[in-house]
């Protein structure tokens, strides 16, 4: 299972990533990781800035890294040691690039929207979510750990087996419970992807197809799970037109507060981090999200 020992946290200076970076660094202490507070400047503005004040690019560059040393000193992590880096371009570009160089194995970034009003990330941390190549995590407002209750998806693929994986070791070291969840497209759904030029059956009614999935995922879990003792974990296959509007639905009423998704899958949710899927996904859902990207992850 792959573990978080380098972790980026992007400082936009706002609420919300502050909140990112509690989170990042409590995340941190429990992986014995190293942490990098890392803001991003525009061009244009550093541009703007050395035109008003007369001034150069580096001196731009150390006044915006004392602020932000001041920033992550004011955020109460305690003794946590930051280390903090000022970058100057593209933030998509600029983010992807660092990690790299570090050498980075999760990206922490805060979304300015709560459990209560969750429409509200941004382009970048949306971007990065789908194609950072590096895991993703993305921290509500409102929303820290330990966390209580988290959701996984499961599709079977290898990289839904390494999200299990994750949500099981965050579930452990959190003391929190977990649903893996697996969504079966029923007839119905066929019928509607053919535009609705096969009669339609109604949902529940392939109780074998349903019968089998449960076992299959029982399985697939069961043989994950025994390396966790203690976590209290839940299989469950619901039987759905729409994969991601059943993944917000159980999400809600279940008050996750993660959820943890495997990229690339090979089955109906090899869609649910590419494209609008995936907006609807980061947008709506009420909790923080954490997407696993898989081995060699590129963007396409």
């Amino acid at each position: 299972m792959k573990t978080y020992s380098k972790i980026i946290a992007a400082i936009d200076f706002t609420a919300s990533c502050r909140n990112a970076l509690r989170e990042a660094v409590r995340l941190a202490s429990l992986n014995q990781a190293v942490i990098t507070a890392v803001h991003v400047m525009d061009e244009f503005l550093v541009h703007e800035l050395k035109r008003a004040l007369s001034t150069d690019q580096a001196s731009v560059r150390e006044e915006w890294t004392q602020r932000l040393t001041k920033f992550v000193e004011d955020s109460e992590l305690g003794t946590a040691q930051v280390e903090c880096e000022v970058r100057i371009g593209h933030p998509f570009a600029e983010l992807s690039e660092v990690c790299r160089v570090r050498q980075a194995d999760l990206l922490v970034m805060g979304a300015k929207g709560s459990r209560h009003d969750p429409g509200r990330v941004g382009v970048i941390a949306a971007k990065c979510v789908r194609k950072a190549p590096l895991d993703v995590l993305l921290v509500r407002e409102d929303a820290s750990g330990p966390y209580k209750h988290l959701v996984t998806c499961v599709d079977f693929s290898d990289n839904s087996k390494e999200a299990v994986r994750i949500a099981l070791a965050l579930a452990q070291q959190d003391g929190a419970s977990l649903d893996c969840l697996h969504v079966y497209q029923s007839a119905l759904a066929m019928s509607l992807d053919y535009g609705g030029m096969v009669t339609p059956m109604p949902l529940g009614t392939d109780v074998q197809a349903v019968e089998m999935w449960k076992k299959e995922l029982a399985e697939f879990v069961g043989a994950l799970s025994g390396d966790f003792p203690g976590v209290k974990v839940r299989t469950l296959v619901l039987e759905r037109v729409n994969i991601r509007e059943a993944i917000l639905d159980h999400v809600k009423e279940t008050h996750a507060d993660m959820v943890v998704l495997g990229t690339r899958g090979k089955t109906g949710l090899r869609e649910l981090l590419i494209g609008t899927t995936a907006e609807k996904i980061v947008a709506n859902a009420p909790c923080s999200i954490l997407a696993v990207k898989p081995e060699g992850f590129a963007n396409e």
